[in-house]
């Protein structure tokens, strides 16, 4: 009994440490306990020098806090109205049998039924030839090979082309069935027109369902309740040349456009040379697709745009994710006059943990893109629904901020929009409490630095 009271009572000492709810002394210590690690940096926008920082100078890796950098470098080099465009090409006239090609921009937001749409205006007008896929625009791998193993297949780390469609993402419903055989089977099926291999069985134990892919298989296991509604699921194609070509067979039959062979294309000079542009699919406005992904921090949306950011630039031929390190950092220097010096930018969503920025660096990038009002308004508030901070309700009802959160390591980094507004950004790492423990701990030191 006298064991578990000391045990106690050092853990609500360490909490009460950390949590800043009392003394001077706390105001500028967070947590002095090894192996946990912390850093962070506060002070005014419009203030050459911070108000307060700790070891800020440390290369830390900032999670989705990365995603700031990208979205904005997306909004300055691209604008707030810039617009994927999918274009649909046909031969001309002179083929036997014209060709379709889709050439794919890297539209992140791209569907099924937009590709119908689009090639419904070439029903009944060209006769079967093949329908290329131009996919040439991003030369990279479509996984990253920087993200760990156990990421790949997940429904937050799908593959990433220049060609996306439905995010990349297979939808599996699973609904209980009737009996067959002495055993009631599950109805299993998918979006996207992979095979199924299943031994879901329907049964009156909790749902229990575990979906994997083999051979371009999907392998269903598990059991659903009787009684349960249909359950849905999304995992990651693993091999994404596969997902394309069924989900553009699946389109094509769809909008009603006869067709020969579908083909991958990664090189523009296959292509025909005598295309006609017959219709073009645009996105919304990159203005109504970074706010959605911010406040869901949607690594998908930031990948992507990461590639398109780095494939703009001629000057370099980016086939490695980790090629476009430099480009991010020279891009940062150009448009905000920030110098990343060592950082190392090797995806656009924090995904990986071998992404590394000091937070000195990155809050100085906070300070000169406050004047950057679309990024700065598309950031989530404390409570707002479905975002990273609906249950941040602690923090000051006049942050804008992004998380960032992964295994071991929670970052919180943002502005303070009150009449006197401020950045900051704190990281921490190694702390042996879950991040959620750590949320309330954060957001009390974030309200008290900021109120200074």
């Amino acid at each position: 009994m006298y064991m578990k009271a000391k045990i106690f009572i050092l853990f609500f000492g360490v909490l009460f440490l950390i949590s800043g709810c009392a003394s001077d002394g706390y105001k500028n210590m967070l947590y002095d306990k090894k192996p946990a690690f912390y850093s962070y940096v506060f002070g005014n926008i419009h203030s050459d020098r911070a108000r307060i920082e700790r070891a800020a100078d440390v290369y830390v890796t900032p999670s989705s806090c990365q995603k700031t950098v990208t979205a904005l470098l997306a909004y300055k080099m691209f604008g707030a109205d810039y617009h994927y465009e999918t274009n649909l090409y046909v031969t001309k006239n002179g083929h036997q049998a014209r060709h379709v090609v889709i050439s794919f921009s890297g539209d992140p937001t791209l569907t099924s039924w937009d590709l119908v749409q689009l090639l419904k205006t070439i029903r009944g007008k060209t006769a079967a030839g093949k329908v290329l896929l131009n996919v040439s625009l991003f030369k990279t791998t479509p996984y990253s090979p920087n993200i760990t193993i156990d990421d790949v297949g997940t429904n937050y780390a799908q593959p990433i082309s220049s060609a996306n469609i439905d995010h990349n993402l297979i939808e599996i419903t699973v609904r209980p069935g009737k009996k067959a055989g002495g055993r009631r089977r599950a109805i299993v099926t998918n979006d996207s027109g992979y095979g199924i291999d299943s031994s879901i069985t329907t049964t009156s134990k909790p749902s229990t369902v575990k979906l994997f892919i083999v051979n371009n298989r999907i392998q269903a296991r598990g059991n659903i309740c009787k009684n349960s509604i249909p359950l849905k699921f999304k995992i990651s194609p693993m091999d994404l040349d596969y997902y394309l070509l069924s989900k553009i067979k699946l389109v094509l039959r769809a909008s009603g456009v006869r067709r020969g062979a579908v083909t991958i294309v990664r090189d523009q000079s296959e292509l025909p040379d005598d295309l006609v542009l017959w219709g073009t699919h645009a996105s919304e406005a990159l203005a109504g697709i970074v706010p959605p992904a911010l406040k869901k921090s949607d690594n998908f949306v930031f990948d992507n745009l990461y590639l398109k950011i780095i494939h703009s630039q001629d000057k370099h031929a980016i086939e490695d994710w980790s090629d476009g390190s430099v480009v991010i950092k020279e891009l940062v220097s150009k448009y905000f006059g920030v110098d990343m010096v060592d950082s190392l930018f090797v995806d656009g969503s924090g995904l990986s943990r071998y992404n590394k920025v000091q937070p000195q660096k990155l809050f100085e990038l906070l300070k000169k893109g406050y004047d950057v009002r679309e990024f700065v308004t598309a950031l989530p508030s404390p409570g707002e629904a479905h975002t990273t901070l609906s249950k941040r309700t602690r923090l000051s009802e006049y942050i804008k901020a992004k998380t960032g959160n992964m295994s071991g390591i929670s970052c919180l980094c943002g502005y303070s929009i009150s009449k006197r507004p401020k950045a900051f950004v704190i990281v921490t790492h190694g702390f042996a409490s879950t991040n959620k423990a750590m949320f309330p701990i954060l957001d009390n030191f974030v309200n008290y630095h900021l109120e200074q």
